[in-house]
């Protein structure tokens, strides 16, 4: 899909990623924190965002994102303001372009790069940026959290909620990635199901299939914390 991207975007000459999930709640803001925590050990500097983040709460009559919340804290920077680490902020825990419909935004690429600029320019090595849901979900009725990726233009990691259904819901997000031709650094299993069965078969299944690297296998954890997670991510 073409797009027309705001004449006010300017391309962040620092190096990032971009996070993914083959859905909601398969721990893309763990995986994101942590890659900073890990970019941090090896002595560069890091800013986390999360430009649109639903399921948020009111404090002081604004809205925050326990996400956005955890990327600020695990991000070296710590100069900027809230709204430029999550710009669109909204309560409902629901899909972004029906949250920013019901409060009467046309949420656009455009204007969530716009929105950017800030952490895109400030002083850091690494820009890490946590996308919302999966890799189709709606931003309105014509864009996609992949025409974001693809504008910000990043490589993509891909988290992959390890559970049954897992191998299906890789594969096809691995294949969409691949057919908008971007980047993909690597994929990183997360257990998400203590009970999971054949745990290592179904993580051996997608490895053999994906033509990208493991970046890492989280196990599953009561109390899990990037600080832990980032000694098991590999980056390259």
């Amino acid at each position: 899909m073409s797009m027309r991207l705001n004449k006010n975007y300017k391309k962040s000459i620092k190096k990032g990623f971009f996070i993914t999930g083959t859905d909601t709640n398969v721990g893309k803001t763990l995986v994101a924190a942590s890659i900073s925590r890990t970019l941090i050990s090896q002595g560069f500097s890091t800013v986390a965002i999360k430009p649109a983040a639903s399921g948020c709460f009111i404090k002081d009559n604004k809205l925050y994102s326990h996400d956005a919340l955890t990327l600020q804290k695990y991000s070296s920077n710590k100069t900027l303001s809230y709204s430029s680490i999550n710009p669109f902020a909204f309560e409902e825990p629901i899909a972004p372009h029906i949250a920013a419909k019901k409060n009467g935004i046309n949420l656009l690429v455009s204007q969530i790069l716009s929105k950017s600029q800030e952490a895109l320019t400030c002083n850091a090595d690494y820009i890490i940026i946590e996308g919302a849901g999966g890799w189709f979900t709606p931003i309105n009725d014509h864009e996609t959290m992949a025409d974001l990726a693809i504008a910000y233009g990043y490589p993509v990691i891909l988290v992959v909620g390890i559970r049954l259904g897992c191998i299906n819901h890789a594969l096809l997000t691995y294949k969409c990635m691949d057919n908008s031709r971007i980047k993909i650094a690597g994929w990183i299993a997360n257990v998400i199901d203590e009970e999971v069965v054949y745990l290592q078969e179904n993580i051996e299944a997608i490895k053999l299939r994906l033509n990208v690297p493991l970046l890492g296998s989280i196990p599953y954890m009561d109390n899990v914390n990037p600080r832990r997670i980032a000694q098991i991510l590999r980056l390259r």
